[in-house]
């Protein structure tokens, strides 16, 4: 439980938690690299490296509310189209954007969890939270990086799989999930009245984590 609490905490609090340490499955604590491969040299993509298929999704381009860089040999472009939602709710404080984004009960469960008087006030909660003590100052999230991901092949002991299975089944017990995966991005944004460009990361010192699920048939971000 007390892994469980820290995750939760690192999603909506970006008090996030360091990065996990590779495992030896095929997509097992994947961190991007940008390694040189040099010329001449052909890569079966299925032994390519974590962060060597990046593909991007703009929002001018592709209708993204915030633009974002993904592995799109781990990750569908579904997945992350929610990735940029859950961020962007963050971002402008849209309690029915969340509400489309979180699974239901679990989000319920955290306004209950934080004390929080609905969704609108965890929100705005959150982002003050953000604002005041990571970020330096009121702030526009404008680029997602996602630099990580495990899977149901890497270690529950790492995931925390199973301690969230069971947070979504006590409150909805007739829940089908089906996938799950966590990833650790990296969100850059900017400040009020600065031209300059900075990465939350730095600022907190590790990534934030997120929980990507499938539960009866949609996509949800935890």
């Amino acid at each position: 439980m007390k892994k469980f609490i820290i995750l939760v905490c690192a999603v909506m609090l970006a008090c996030v938690s360091c990065s996990e340490s590779a495992s030896s499955s095929e997509t097992s604590g994947n961190t991007l690299v940008s390694d040189d491969l040099g010329e001449g040299i052909n890569v079966n993509a299925d032994d390519m490296p974590f962060g060597a298929t990046m593909t991007d999704l703009y929002s001018e381009r592709d209708g993204v509310p915030i633009s974002i860089s993904y592995e799109n040999r781990f990750m569908t472009e579904d997945e992350a189209r929610k990735i940029s939602d859950y961020i962007s709710a963050i971002n402008t404080c849209d309690a029915e954007l969340m509400k489309s984004t979180c699974y239901p009960s679990y989000l319920d469960y955290l306004v209950t969890q934080y004390e929080n008087k609905d969704v609108q006030d965890y929100l705005d909660t959150r982002h003050k939270n953000i604002a005041n003590n990571y970020a330096g100052g009121e702030f526009e999230f404008d680029y997602i990086l996602i630099n990580s991901l495990m899977d149901e092949n890497d270690n529950d002991e790492d995931t925390g799989f199973s301690i969230l299975d069971q947070k979504i089944l006590e409150n909805s017990p007739d829940a089908e999930i089906t996938s799950r995966k966590m990833v650790g991005i990296d969100v850059l944004y900017t400040l009020k009245d600065d031209d300059g460009s900075y990465s939350l990361s730095q600022h907190t010192g590790s990534d934030m984590m997120l929980y990507i699920y499938t539960i009866d048939g949609q996509i949800y971000i935890l």
